[in-house]
């Protein structure tokens, strides 16, 4: 049995990166995030898939505030109507 043990030990040490390579893939790593600049619409994209909630809170708030100033008050009590907010 301990010579089994032995034997995983060796194919696993075998399976891992040498020093050598783990520099050469630091340096590739590195060298690839220096050479990314994102556009902005991957930047907002990126937001949206990181804070959708945000996302949707900040886009309801616009529209609500847009609606209230095309239509008056008249549009927020129709939508607390509907909501249950006013009798």
């Amino acid at each position: 049995m301990k010579k089994d043990k032995g034997a995983y030990t060796v194919l696993n040490n075998a399976a891992l990166p040498t020093k050598q390579q783990k520099e050469k893939m630091l340096a590739h790593i590195l060298s690839e995030c220096r050479n990314y600049k994102p556009s902005p619409a991957e930047k907002l994209f990126r937001l949206i898939s990181v804070y959708p909630w945000r996302f949707a809170f900040g886009l309801s708030t616009v529209q609500a505030v847009l609606c209230t100033m095309i239509w008056g008050t008249g549009y927020t009590n129709m939508v607390l109507r509907i909501l249950g907010g006013l009798g």
